[in-house]
């Protein structure tokens, strides 16, 4: 006999050990409205509201997605409740989350999200629209007006297509409708991802609204942050699984590990819900926070998609269990990552290595390489090129850079990236390696004077890997 579907009137079915909303759900109103409701925002910053709707009602939030209606499709006929699996060797945990109340489909239901935008009971706009999602230049500080998404959005304003076209509406909305304080956050693995938000804003608004800039400036904040969950894609078998330990059937279910943090900058220009109660933490000064993620975890984390997807691994976790590609990964870290790092007050980086090191090896956790390689030009560009310019000479970094320019160049693996274009031209292309591993280079934007370093070690990689030596040998 087939499940029912998880919703408000099964909630009854669940088996006895699922964890429920322990709050009066139908007395919960908008007050965060989310761009882009995937799995990341529904295993992370849902799960945190959900806990502080025990103590104030008044933070549901409204998802929007920017163009599938995927997720509503999974999530609205659910009444948008949904589970969180979170476990590891040692424990599990299984419960429905609440707190979103809506998703809408911003180019099926433009006047709905434009309604949400006006509204004054919504304080808070968080996103999750990835790395890619901020068209940002080759600068990665300012707006890429280049991009045909962008141009689109600039030639049509008022029929927006990207997640910075959208916000841009969507405050322009708010202005027109009395102008009522808010406080932007930016929820992706960027440094410093709300103030570059913000300077792609004020560069498209000086384009097409330069009127919203002065309120924009006064009554609106975007304090960074900086989230830490591992997420991976849901697969058919994880769904199944999962109903199986709820008792009914969840479309849009997702499952995670036991650990989460989110460090959010304490510059707010509204009330927001009270994440601290829910574990977040309000710090004046996150960059020791941002570069630790993002050095240690993320950058990690590409290394072993490149290193996995080479090795024919096809999850992190298999990676971590081959003892070559760990020892690579843990010199990679020690040695090269870890070393330069300012601690945050009250972190222990080599604890917080260790950590890293285990929740990597999780074997609960389908973690795909081929998901952490997707996006790699803007992913890659804030995650290695930093170090990378410290460095002089040969290093771990540097062959973890071979091994995705060989991946690109000479293998069949997929490529998912948004300079896609440019990226399968160097694969076609019958140039001499240096002059294809310069343009590569030059999709990630790297300097002029780095480029020139690495080169020739990326060559001599590159050779090795075509000879069938691995990158993680000594």
């Amino acid at each position: 006999m087939s499940l029912q579907r998880l919703s408000a009137d099964t909630l009854g079915d669940l088996h006895g050990r699922v964890l429920r909303p322990d709050y009066t759900r139908s007395r919960v109103t908008p007050g965060v409205l989310h761009l882009g409701v995937g799995a990341f925002h529904r295993a992370h910053q849902a799960v945190y509201t959900d806990t502080a709707l025990a103590e104030a009602s008044d933070w549901g939030i409204v998802g929007v997605s920017l163009r599938s209606a995927r997720v509503a499709e999974q999530l609205n006929p659910q009444y948008c409740l949904f589970s969180v699996l979170s476990e590891d060797s040692a424990q599990q945990e299984l419960r429905v989350i609440g707190s979103i109340l809506q998703v809408l489909v911003a180019p099926q239901q433009p006047a709905s999200v434009n309604a949400a935008f006006r509204d004054p009971a919504i304080r808070v706009v968080t996103l999750t629209v990835t790395e890619a999602g901020y068209c940002l230049g080759a600068d990665g500080q300012s707006l890429d007006s280049g991009l045909p998404g962008i141009q689109a959005d600039l030639a049509q304003p008022d029929r927006p297509g990207t997640a910075i076209g959208l916000l841009a509406s969507g405050l322009k909305q708010r202005l027109d409708a009395g102008g009522a304080p808010l406080t932007v956050i930016s929820c992706d693995n960027l440094a410093h991802n709300s103030r570059k938000l913000r300077a792609a804003l004020v560069d498209y608004l000086a384009r097409v609204w330069p009127d919203v800039l002065p309120w924009l400036d006064e009554q609106v904040r975007f304090p960074c942050s900086m989230v830490d969950r591992i997420v991976p894609a849901q697969s058919e078998a994880g769904l199944a699984r999962q109903a199986q330990l709820l008792g009914v059937r969840d479309e849009a279910a997702v499952a995670t590990e036991p650990f989460s943090q989110w460090i959010i900058e304490r510059d707010f220009a509204t009330a927001v819900p009270d994440w601290e109660a829910a574990g977040a933490l309000y710090v004046d000064d996150i960059a020791p926070f941002e570069a630790m993620k993002l050095r240690l975890l993320n950058a990690s984390h590409s290394a072993i998609a490149m290193l996995g997807l080479l090795a024919g691994r096809e999850t992190v976790a298999e990676v971590m269990a081959d003892a070559e590609l760990r020892a690579f990964v843990e010199s990679l870290m020690s040695l090269e990552l870890l070393p330069g790092l300012a601690a945050p007050p009250g972190f222990d980086l080599p604890d917080y290595r260790e950590q890293l090191l285990a929740r990597f090896s999780n074997p609960c956790l389908q973690h795909r390489c081929a998901q952490i390689a997707m996006d790699s030009t803007e992913k890659l560009r804030q995650r290695w090129l930093p170090t990378l310019a410290d460095q002089r000479g040969d290093s771990l970094l540097v062959r973890a850079l071979a091994a995705w320019c060989y991946l690109v160049m000479d293998t069949s693996v997929e490529i998912k990236d948004p300079r896609l274009g440019a990226l399968l031209e160097v694969r076609a292309s019958d140039q001499p390696a240096r002059a294809r591993l310069a343009a590569l280079l030059d999709s990630l934007s790297m300097e002029s004077a780095l480029r020139q370093r690495c080169l020739p070690m990326l060559e001599a990689h590159c050779a090795d890997l075509k000879s069938g030596s691995p990158p993680a040998r000594e």
